[in-house]
């Protein structure tokens, strides 16, 4: 009979208090041995400074059958248009710095850029530590934009020899509900065990209530987890606990936010960062939530349209209103689409493509529907919404009536006559060197640092900065990306989100 959760607590506090009282933490095998070298390690102030022997400082080696990190890709440069030394000339630390800054983009060729930035198998900056700083650099900036199964599958690639890589593993593997092959994994791993909070979950969730209370008393009394973790995990391993709602934290961990699901007081991922959208795909989520979510993710390029229109396909829709509004207009192109007739498929188009296009979702529309709009012939709007979409999908179809676009998709530069501002900028892009900033990292080769700033670029030029959207596409030009450079021009008109 499982012992009562007041009582495993008096029983880890008489624990961890006699480990306070003899200097000795109270702690399974593995843990005490790694706390008596941090120990070792970790000499007092009043030692001597002198050496404990002669011997070399020692060096850090990796086996030679393992694989390096920094050197994982998932493509070729040359596969994604990519130089093969996109960061070779860049320094690590200034690198990491601006892989940290990364916000995911409005703009669709931005966010497809910088995927294939952050996946291919380039040569890294010299000087990474251990050969996985910039490793670890790239899949969190994989992270922050939403792009886990990406970041999934360059850490399955690099392996998990390494607490660092294992961690962000564990985080995205119990965000998207499978614990169990997270906490599996753990057990089979113990010396690679990320945190003492994820131990203690995962103690928990095997059963082992014993154990994860004395592992979180004596965590307590080494000082190795804090005042808010432990009234997060107390909660968790104690259900008669006290029942004050916890306050929320101010950057919560995905371990953070499974654990306030746990104890029923859900953080709502609306107001957490991207990645946290993933969660609510979970089936046990209800629609509306996986609907926010879906169209949260495709709006960000973190999920394809066929995993939006999965979402949106599920039921129909039961009231009015935002998202309603928008399922049942899709439901009804796809229905009209299906059937083949053209005077519905004219008909359902037009409020599709509104109601979408206020939603951020134009480029999630064109990829699902475009390629099925190519053998109807729609009159007036709809014909003119059917070509912007091909346009937006990279499908070869007339143009749409718009000049400044007709030119953009023959690989021109577009002109207004000064009567158009955004035209304008564009125009300054396309033509103009790029700024001193953006010349001198490509002049020293630093192209992806480079990109980098033309994202960030790019990202101002959106929110109504022209002199950024300017910029922004001539740095692109610059680095010799002007395909993405005249596709982010295009998307940029053809969305309706121009400044």
């Amino acid at each position: 009979m499982r012992a009562s959760p007041a009582t495993l607590f008096a029983f880890g506090a008489a624990i961890a208090s006699s480990a306070e009282a003899q200097d000795t933490p109270a702690l399974p095998g593995w843990q005490i041995a790694k706390a008596q070298e941090v120990a070792v390690a970790a000499p007092g102030r009043s030692d001597p400074p002198v050496a404990a022997s002669a011997m070399p400082e020692p060096i850090t080696v990796l086996p030679l059958d393992r694989t390096v990190p920094d050197h994982v890709g998932v493509v070729p440069p040359a596969e994604v248009g990519l130089p093969e030394g996109l960061w070779q000339s860049s320094n690590i630390d200034d690198l990491v710095r601006k892989l940290e800054a990364i916000e995911p983009p409005r703009s669709a060729p931005m966010q497809e850029m910088l995927h294939d930035m952050l996946r291919v198998s380039a040569p890294p900056p010299k000087g990474s530590r251990k050969g996985q700083a910039f490793f670890l650099a790239r899949l969190d900036a994989l992270m922050a934009l939403g792009r886990l199964d990406t970041a999934r599958t360059l850490m399955e690639r690099a392996g998990m020899h390494e607490p660092e890589i294992f961690r962000r593993w564990f985080d995205m593997t119990i965000l998207t509900g499978d614990e169990n092959t997270a906490c599996g994994r753990m057990r089979a791993l113990p010396e690679i065990t990320p945190t003492y909070p994820a131990r203690i979950f995962c103690l928990a969730r095997s059963g082992d209530w014993p154990a994860a209370v004395v592992t979180l008393e004596s965590a307590r009394a080494l000082g190795v987890i804090d005042s808010a973790e432990t009234e997060r995990l107390t909660r968790f391993l104690d259900d008669l606990a006290e029942t004050a709602k916890l306050p929320p934290p101010a950057e919560p961990s995905m371990l953070d936010f499974v654990l306030y699901e746990a104890v029923g007081e859900p953080l709502r991922t609306p107001v957490l960062p991207l990645p946290f959208a993933h969660a609510d795909l979970r089936q046990h989520i209800g629609w509306k939530a996986r609907v926010e979510a879906a169209e949260r993710l495709a709006r960000s390029g973190a999920a394809d349209a066929t995993r939006l229109w999965t979402v949106y396909s599920e039921r129909a829709p039961a009231a009015s209103g935002d998202p309603w509004d928008r399922v049942a207009a899709v439901q009804r192109l796809d229905a009209a689409l299906l059937a083949g007739d053209e005077d519905q498929v004219a008909t359902a188009l037009v409020p599709a493509w509104d109601r979408m296009r206020t939603a951020g979702l134009l480029n999630a529309l064109a990829q699902r529907v475009a390629p099925e709009l190519d053998g109807f012939t729609l009159p007036g709007e709809a014909q003119d919404i059917a070509r912007r979409l091909s346009a937006l999908a990279g499908i070869e179809a007339p143009p749409p009536a718009d000049p400044a676009l007709a030119a953009l998709l023959n690989g021109d530069v577009p002109q207004s006559g000064g009567t158009d501002p955004v035209i304008d900028a564009i125009s300054a892009g396309l033509s103009n060197q790029p700024p001193d900033e953006a010349r001198a990292m490509i002049d020293t080769g630093r192209i992806g640092e480079a990109l980098l700033l033309g994202a960030a670029q790019m990202q101002d030029g959106w929110a109504g900065n022209l002199d950024a959207l300017s910029d922004g596409l001539a740095t692109l030009n610059g680095t010799g990306r002007g395909d993405t450079a005249l596709r982010a021009a295009i998307d940029l008109l053809l969305t309706d989100t121009a400044p």
